[in-house]
């Protein structure tokens, strides 16, 4: 601070350009305050660090938005009162100071538990390995089998939009099986070596940046979507047209000077790339067969899609693209196998359900889950997460006595607020009276 302030000291006008969400907004204020006397104090906001990026952010400097710094003071206190005051019950009840709780992390241990428990309900099936069936309410052994071919079609896909925070997450999870808080630090690495536009977004939104970008990659492929209405964020995608192969050749041949690249680098980079190629290209065509199995027992109807074609489905499998079945009569074994009526919940699942049902943030999604996991109330088991006996004795503890402060539909509610204090449409002045009455009854 001491060494800002003398370079302040110094200048004329003083622009401060940190990441261009509610977090950085604060942080601006922040050193705004720090400044105040040194110079004439401007905000930069750029969603990408490349020279276009940051002289287009220079042409357009603005004041502070005092709404976005109120709204993350809001969180903030909401999050040290809320989460205090109950950590503090934990603390008494437990006799464990390396517990704690919070308003969004409390209902996410909920969702885990509760798959946990349905997890346990199995159902029983036949499974025909050599045509990927699974038929209900068979003894097992041989079975005959009759697979009629009843309809075959081609249909057009539109590609998927470009990744948005928790999308990323999950593809990151489930793809290159990266905890969340992992791929936020490479991410985090990739905006800032100017790589990729800012990480932390749930738009997905192309800019017309974006749309250069694509088109100078896919040429005659090439189909522009905006998705979603122009505004301030921006989905994440690459910030120049170079894939994965090519961005390793030049920073190999130390064309390109970026720090802390190693594999794991790459390959997010390499998804986050493809998935908005992808975005950018022409439809795709699919090929669906419709069978109809008779077995012993019954009957069903298995639907499949078993040919995908198109450039966008080339650079991401946005698709499961099935064999095809044979028709005719067949004799074959059926194994008996018991499975989950709902499988366990892995890292990618939880963020795409905190992202459906409002609870979190693209800045705190992988701090969330990452939380459980610190304070031991879940592990991880082959990329499955299950609760711990604390995690349950803690969650049944706070659901039953604080329900009203950590239910889902209360988090939501605050989550909501908080965007309208961010639009400037609620008093957060208002928003603060009503977190203080309820700390108060936590007491």
């Amino acid at each position: 601070i001491n060494a800002l302030r003398k370079i302040a000291y110094e200048v004329e006008e003083i622009i401060i350009g940190t990441d261009p969400d509610a977090e950085g907004e604060k942080i601006a204020w922040d050193i705004a305050n720090l400044l105040a006397g040194c110079g004439k104090i401007k905000r930069a906001e750029f969603h990408e660090i490349t020279p276009k990026a940051i002289r287009k952010a220079f042409e357009n400097l603005r004041s502070i938005n005092e709404d976005l710094v109120k709204a993350q003071i809001v969180r903030r206190i909401e999050d040290r009162w809320i989460g205090f005051c109950l950590s503090q019950k934990l603390w008494e009840v437990f006799n464990n100071r390396n517990l704690s709780a919070g308003r969004a992390q409390t209902p996410v241990l909920g969702w885990i538990i509760k798959r946990a428990e349905e997890h346990k309900e199995k159902r029983r099936v036949g499974v025909i390995e050599d045509f990927g069936l699974l038929l209900e309410d068979i003894e097992g052994g041989e079975v005959e089998l009759e697979i009629e071919l009843i309809e075959e079609k081609e249909e057009k896909r539109q590609p998927l939009p470009p990744y948005t925070t928790d999308e990323m997450l999950k593809d990151a999870n489930a793809i290159l099986k990266m905890p969340a808080n992992k791929a936020m630090k490479i991410a985090q690495a990739l905006f800032e070596g100017g790589l990729i536009t800012y990480h932390r977004t749930d738009s997905t939104m192309v800019s017309d940046a974006g749309l250069k970008v694509a088109k100078e990659y896919l040429g005659e492929d090439f189909k522009a979507r905006k998705f979603f209405k122009e505004g301030a964020h921006e989905c994440i995608r690459p910030t120049r047209p170079w894939d994965k192969n090519l961005l390793q050749r030049l920073i190999h041949e130390k064309v390109l000077q970026v720090e802390e690249i190693d594999w794991q680098h790459l390959a997010l980079y390499d998804l986050i790339f493809r998935r908005f190629m992808a975005s950018q290209c022409k439809e795709y065509s699919i090929r669906i067969k419709k069978y109809k199995v008779k077995y012993d027992g019954g009957e069903m109807e298995e639907e499949r899609i078993v040919e995908a074609r198109g450039k966008a489905y080339e650079l991401y499998k946005g698709v499961w693209v099935k064999n095809e079945l044979p028709v005719g009569k067949f004799r074959k074994k059926a194994v008996i196998k018991y499975l989950p009526k709902k499988p366990l919940y892995t890292q990618s699942e939880v963020i795409h359900d905190m992202r459906t049902k409002g609870i979190g943030r693209p800045s705190t999604y992988a701090t969330i889950v990452e939380k459980l996991f610190i304070r031991d109330y879940v592990i991880e088991k082959n990329g499955k997460i299950l609760p711990t006996k604390r995690g349950i004795e803690v969650y049944n503890f706070l659901s039953s006595k604080y329900e009203n402060f950590v239910s889902e539909e209360r988090t939501r509610k605050i989550e909501e607020e908080m965007d309208l204090v961010e639009s400037g449409k609620a008093d957060y002045k208002e928003i603060l009276q009503q977190i203080y009455e309820e700390v108060r009854e936590i007491g």
